[in-house]
Order: structure tokens, then C-alpha cells, then sequence
């Protein structure tokens, strides 16, 4: 007697690649956000497409942010420690990179979340 498995998706369909098309197939899943073929496979035949953002560039962003508002500490650390330049000053320019900052990072995590929502 066969063994019923009882599973949340009970149909089956199969499908053949050539090796050149699994390969192309192999990359498109692995840089959207599906880690295997039959996730990637369902979505794609249910929806019609599969959205993918690639988000480099802004964490690049957000990492070249935190360097410029390090260079600005170092920056008014001297000035202030020569007295060339007022604190108010130093604070403006501080807040101007924090404000920045927060503005990439919440940029950052809108997108992922809208990416992961799909």
C-alpha cells in the first residue's frame, strides 16, 4: 500500500531544461528573493513577474554617508580644538549629516520592505 503525504500543494507539474537554460534559470533565482527553483517557479506563473531591486548602490550610499560624517568629526575636532571655527557651526554641519543619513537609511528600509512585500 502506497503512503498518502497530505501537503499544502498536492499538484505536481514537471518541466526540462538544457543545461544552458537551468544555468541562466540558476542565476536569475539567486539574485532575487527566492532562495529555491519552485518558489521562484510558482510566484513567476501566478503574478506573470518577478520584481527584483538591487539595493548596492544605496547601502554604497549609505556607507560613503557615515565616511563624510566621520571626515566632518576629525574635521571639527581640529577646528574646534584651533578655534577657526564656532560650535554652532560644528552642530549645523553635524545635524545636516545625521539628517542626511537618517534619510538613506529610512530610503533604504522603505524599498527592502516594499521588495519583500511582493
Amino acid at each position: 500500500m502506497s503512503k498518502k503525504i497530505k501537503r499544502r500543494r498536492p499538484i505536481e507539474k514537471r518541466i526540462r531544461f538544457n543545461s544552458e537554460e537551468w544555468n541562466y534559470l540558476i542565476k536569475k533565482i539567486k539574485r532575487s528573493p527566492f532562495n529555491n527553483f519552485q518558489n521562484f517557479a510558482r510566484i513567476l506563473l501566478i503574478q506573470g513577474e518577478i520584481r527584483y531591486v538591487d539595493f548596492s548602490d544605496l547601502r554604497r550610499l549609505v556607507s560613503a554617508v557615515n565616511r563624510v560624517g566621520n571626515n566632518i568629526n576629525q574635521i571639527a575636532r581640529l577646528a574646534n580644538q584651533f578655534q577657526e571655527i564656532s560650535q554652532k557651526d560644528i552642530e549645523s554641519l553635524t545635524e545636516e549629516v545625521s539628517s542626511l543619513k537618517r534619510l538613506v537609511e529610512e530610503t533604504l528600509k522603505e524599498e527592502i520592505k516594499k521588495e519583500r512585500s511582493v
